[in-house]
């Protein structure tokens, strides 16, 4: 009872003074005010850091991009060095290599460090004939280069050539002793371009990057607006293989400031405007009802216009029950990311549409956020489109409600990245089909090195004998070697050529073949050879089963693998070879009861070029390897199970 009469006499002495209370209401406002844009500051630093981020980000993604594109250039420059250490077909490769890469305006081969090569030449002259490790300039990026056998991108610096631009290039060694260089030149307009620098708005922030001069040890900016931003915000990122800088930097260092002036002046205002209509309430109380409903119609239209924006945002906003993860509500542009109507999703829980792998960890990010470990979060994972089809999304979580401490709902903004996600998956698989043929590539080379190596050998040793040669049949002689060592030579030539053929063959004619009838024609090829040690070839393959295949290729094989049957026969019985294909796997085998092969020995090299296992004089060692190529030129694999004396069989799959 006496704390009402309190109450009762504090409010009569309130109401009293209308003056004093107005005061009062309007001082406490202001406090409340100046904390709300406190935290309405604090937001708007946020969001110009996560802007600045996201920008840097991409232009620092564009660099790393550009050096990527530009590495994988200078390694395929340098792999076109041949065995005497000159690049093979340069002006061939150069052109390819620039065409297809538009953050690169020109390629370099440098010898002993200087420029003997270059591409395009046009605009291009006054560069040949530098030499890099006797200029003051370049020398020292040159040198840290071969210390660390890694490309290093050297300037901006003043090309010979005319304007600014950026030099990458990348140490080669031929048997552990430097060669050279191959580079690439890219002029700063094209640099700035390629980065995504010229498209960013300036209105609010600029871009600045700078290097440490190895000279002076003085940081050096090359971009044009070099005035001191010290006191300006700015974010910053480094450029390793450059050792340059990265810098954002925001135009107006009191920009959120005067974004805030605004809310300032409107704050204050609405303070002392609640303060004067406290004191008007309270001398004029028959106005109380007007002013009420004037208030609540403020509301009703600013949660209109909330709900007006949040039905045409431009991203998905869903809101959810912490507790059961069910949607409460949701926007039309989340409706059409996952492709369920509104009525639809809240009938359900947000684990129902989201892709199995991924439930796990949002479940656990649920948990943190209801514990309130987690206040927000940003996360990328998959949901299940209604059609079935996986969508990848950015998601950015917050929590909205508490309720005893606990969370009861939270936000989420969802962002549709698929077709980012894709573009990626791509981007990577195209790097790992480079990596694969140059690897294929230089082992290709080791192979035609070791080849031709030693027919080379064999014709300056029978010429060195022939020169010396004393009487007329010495001569004879050595002129019969000649022509054998000739021969084995064209020979080689020629299988070399099929290989290569094989392997640059990546438009080849693809088109649906039956396989039972490609059978019968191999056995109509090789009838004459299967009749000398009668053999049989048992045809299992159903007449209806067609392969999607190149024809060539296809005969090759078929011949290739029923003619070794027939040639590694087992000299007790009669050779037998069943073929076969199995649908579900789509698996083509080759069984035979021939010598067999001892893979424990000799697997490893199976399907090496000149590689025999039997001692035939018939065997080259080359249907084996071709096939192989040809099966991998396919996408296709094979796999070899034998015995010896008693058989193998081999196992072919279709892609």
């Amino acid at each position: 009872m006496e704390i009402k009469r309190n109450w009762i006499a504090l409010s009569k002495w309130f109401s009293t003074r209308p003056y004093i209370t107005g005061i009062f209401v309007f001082v406490l406002l202001l406090i409340m005010v100046s904390f709300v844009l406190n935290l309405r500051y604090k937001y708007l630093e946020e969001n110009r850091r996560r802007e600045m981020s996201n920008i840097i980000n991409v232009v620092h993604q564009n660099f790393e991009q550009v050096l990527k594109n530009s590495y994988t250039t200078t390694i395929t420059l340098a792999m076109s060095i041949n065995d005497e250490g000159v690049p093979d077909d340069f002006y061939k490769i150069a052109p390819q290599l620039v065409k297809s890469n538009d953050c690169i305006d020109a390629v370099q081969m440098v010898p002993d460090g200087v420029i003997k090569y270059i591409y395009p030449i046009k605009g291009n002259e006054a560069a040949l004939g530098f030499d890099i490790l006797h200029s003051d300039n370049l020398k020292q990026g040159a040198l840290k280069s071969i210390e660390t056998k890694l490309i290093y991108f050297a300037g901006p610096l003043e090309l010979r050539q005319g304007g600014m631009g950026v030099v990458g290039r990348l140490p080669i060694f031929k048997e552990n002793k430097f060669w050279g260089f191959s580079a690439v030149m890219i002029r700063m307009k094209t640099l700035l371009k390629a980065t995504g620098i010229e498209t960013i708005d300036d209105s609010k922030y600029y871009f600045q990057f700078s290097k440490i001069n190895p000279y002076t040890g003085k940081e050096e900016f090359f971009l044009s607006n070099k005035e001191d931003f010290s006191e300006k915000y700015f974010q910053t990122m480094t450029v390793p293989d450059g050792d340059w800088k990265l810098y954002l930097i925001a135009r107006d260092k009191n920009a959120l400031l005067i974004q805030l002036t605004t809310s300032s002046i409107f704050g204050f205002l609405f303070s002392l405007i609640c303060g004067l209509w406290v004191v008007s309430i309270l001398k004029k109380p028959a106005e109380l009802e007007l002013k009420i409903l004037q208030q609540t119609q403020k509301i009703l239209q600013r949660e209109q216009e909330f709900k007006t924006l949040f039905d045409q945002a431009p991203v998905g906003i869903v809101r959810l029950e912490t507790s059961t993860g069910k949607f409460i509500t949701v926007n039309d542009a989340f409706c059409k990311i996952v492709g369920y109507t509104e009525a639809e999703l809240k009938e359900l829980q947000f684990q129902k549409i989201t892709h199995e792998d991924d439930i796990e960890n949002d479940l656990k990010n649920i948990e943190l956020i209801k514990k309130g470990d987690l206040n927000s979060l940003e996360v990328t994972k998959r949901y299940i489109h209604k059609t079935g089809r996986t969508v990848w999304v950015t998601l950015i979580v917050s929590k909205i409600w508490k309720k005893e401490k606990n969370v009861v709902n939270h936000i989420t903004i969802v962002e549709d990245i698929t077709e980012r996600k894709r573009a990626e998956e791509e981007l990577k698989q195209s790097f790992e089909v480079v990596s694969e043929q140059n690897k294929r590539l230089l082992n290709f080379s080791y192979i035609v090195s070791h080849n031709l190596r030693s027919h080379t050998s064999n014709i300056q040793s029978i010429s060195s004998f022939l020169e010396i040669a004393e009487t007329q049949k010495e001569r004879d002689d050595m002129i019969n070697l000649l022509k054998q060592v000739s021969h084995s030579l064209n020979e080689t030539m020629s299988n070399l050529n099929e290989v290569v053929s094989i392997r640059t063959n990546i438009n080849l004619t693809v088109e649906p073949l039956n396989l039972h009838d490609y059978i019968e024609n191999a056995k109509v090829v090789l009838s004459k050879q299967m009749q000398s040690k009668f053999a049989k070839v048992q045809n299992l393959v159903a007449p209806e089963i067609e392969v999607l295949y190149n024809a060539a290729y296809l005969e090759s094989i078929l011949l290739n693998f029923i003619s070794n049957a027939v040639r590694y026969s087992h000299p007790d019985r009669k050779p037998i070879i069943s073929i076969s294909y199995n649908e579900q796997e789509k698996t083509l085998t080759i069984k035979d009861n021939g010598i067999g092969i001892d893979l424990e020995k000799n697997g490893s090299k199976l399907f090496g070029m000149y590689k025999t296992f039997n001692n035939n004089p018939d065997s080259k060692g080359i249907g084996l390897f071709i096939t192989k190529n040809q099966i991998d030129a396919m996408g296709g694999r094979i796999e070899t199970e034998s015995k010896l004396g008693v058989g193998t069989t081999f196992t072919i799959y279709f892609k």
